[in-house]
């Protein structure tokens, strides 16, 4: 029995090295996380770490820094700050931990599903890869991307579940339930997940006659619901900022962000999955390859199938369609792995030289990978700049020289000037939000007009010698104030932009 035990803990302690490896290798080269970037230009990202910054110097979300995601995703912005402040490395740290998770409970998930040992190392790789390569990855540092392994864990969960014709535990019914907390302090979208696996719980314990260990799971799963909740909800409390998070959360996201929101549009849903073939394909054949035999697999079918329904559907029903929105679907990708694997004919899979062939495949391609994305990665071009070329850090070389380095980043969203320079912002609205808040618009030009603070950052469409086809910006700001210090331009999501910095005047 021992014997089998060690065996057992040694095979899962070698996956899950192979998946952190596998992880760190990928993103190494398809993250602008990673320390082979000067920065990470994405302005979402940039914003959540603006944020998290702030908590770790005792500001608090939406109340003293305003922005649209859940208080769960500025935690571990948080949490990466205390690695560094300056840089994105506590930001990869994290990103190659949670990504190494969710290709473990991947290749978990297939193996569950295909009930062959082999399928976990071709999985992973398979996800590592193909998932960074597609738009939905975007340029790393999603909330998307962050929460795959809690979707996929909740998927294991309930799947082996139901493989075991047994009730969820007390304490899954519980985790559950806290699985479900996060996604709503998270992105709420993400709840969709997570009402597609009730109502899937709920035909299975009836279908199966299980239906007196319902109330129980329920019960259990609100606890924990109800208890990391409360966590949430009490930091607020004790911090004097319960109100503002009901107001620019709820309320605000509910209510305006996807009425009100300032940009163009977008390729609507089924385009978007169809851009990310890579991982959609898989997740695909999964949903059919559990219609063979629907007898057998009616259970895992209803489960997948309602929760990837659910999931879509509370991902785009606000209306808006970003190209990341889509990499929350990624987390049903191990379900084509497992239909794939299934189909393999019985012969072959008594092969010792099949079963070794797949790992040492895998392994093959593992070590490949990162050669790979050099040549496929839509990122790697940020490679060519080092840190005093990108606009962030050249302003901060100037920004730090002075005895007030006050900032406002005004007109777009957080450009990463305020990681660059080391500097917090001083207005509650510390950059230019997609809501169109009439309050966010007054704050900016009241700070303008005063000179609240030392420095200013404006950036428009175009490059340094003339102005491109598009919108730069919208209003007529009187910038007397100010005077323009210094000019840069730089590439991003396929535009060249200006970035101007300006000093107050009389400093």
């Amino acid at each position: 029995m021992k014997t089998n035990s060690l065996k057992k803990s040694d095979g899962m302690l070698l996956k899950m090295a192979f998946a952190l490896l596998v992880s760190f290798a990928v993103l190494t080269v398809c993250s602008k996380n990673s320390f082979l970037y000067p920065l990470n230009d994405w302005v979402d990202v940039n914003c959540f770490f603006t944020v998290g910054r702030g908590i770790k110097h005792g500001l608090v979300p939406y109340r003293d820094l305003y922005d649209q995601k859940g208080p769960l995703l500025y935690y571990v912005y948080a949490l990466a700050s205390l690695i560094s402040e300056r840089s994105f490395i506590g930001v990869f740290a994290i990103e190659v931990l949670l990504f190494a998770s969710f290709l473990y409970i991947g290749g978990r998930i297939a193996t569950l599903l295909c009930e062959r040992p082999e399928a976990f190392w071709l999985t992973a790789v398979g996800l590592c890869i193909g998932i960074p390569l597609t738009p939905a990855f975007s340029h790393g540092g999603s909330a998307e991307e962050f929460f795959l392994p809690v979707f996929a864990t909740a998927l294991y969960i309930v799947l082996k579940a139901m493989r075991e014709r047994r009730p969820l535990s007390a304490f899954q019914s519980a985790l559950l339930g806290v699985f479900a907390a996060a996604a709503l302090w998270t992105k709420y979208t993400f709840c969709g997940l997570f009402a597609g696996l009730a109502a899937a719980v709920l035909i299975w314990y009836i279908g199966d006659k299980m239906a007196k260990s319902l109330p129980g799971t329920i019960l259990w799963a609100l606890a924990g619901l109800i208890a990391a909740t409360a966590l949430v909800l009490m930091w607020y409390i004790l911090n004097g900022g319960i109100t503002s998070l009901w107001q620019a959360y709820f309320v605000d996201n509910l209510s305006m962000y996807s009425q009100r929101i300032r940009g163009g549009n977008y390729a609507n849903p089924l385009p978007n999955l169809l851009n990310n073939l890579p991982w959609s394909i898989p997740g695909a054949l999964g949903l059919i390859g559990l219609l063979i035999p629907i007898k057998k697999n009616w259970r895992e079918l209803i489960a997948a199938l309602f929760s990837a329904a659910a999931l879509f559907v509370f991902t785009y029903a606000s209306g808006r369609k970003y190209p990341y929105y889509a990499m929350a679907m990624a987390c049903f990708a191990p379900l084509g792995y497992a239909f794939v694997f299934r189909m393999v004919p019985a012969a072959c899979r008594k092969l010792k030289a099949y079963r070794w062939g797949a790992v040492a495949l895998a392994v093959l391609v593992a070590m490949l990978s990162p050669i790979a994305m050099l040549k496929l990665s839509t990122n790697v071009y940020l490679m060519n700049y080092s840190k005093e070329d990108t606009p962030p850090y050249r302003f901060a070389e100037i920004i730090q020289k002075a005895d007030d380095q006050t900032l406002l980043n005004y007109g777009f969203l957080d450009g990463g000037f305020y990681m660059a320079a080391g500097s917090r912002p001083v207005t509650r609205f510390f950059c230019t939000l997609n809501n169109n808040l009439p309050e966010m618009k007054e704050e900016h030009l009241r700070s303008i007009s005063q000179a609240q603070t030392a420095f200013l950052v404006i950036r428009e469409i175009g490059g340094t010698q003339g102005q491109r086809s598009g919108k730069g910006q919208k209003e007529t700001v009187d910038l007397s104030a100010y005077r323009q210090i210094d000019i840069c331009s730089m590439p991003f999501e396929g535009y060249e932009w200006t970035y101007k910095l300006y000093e107050r005047i009389g400093d």
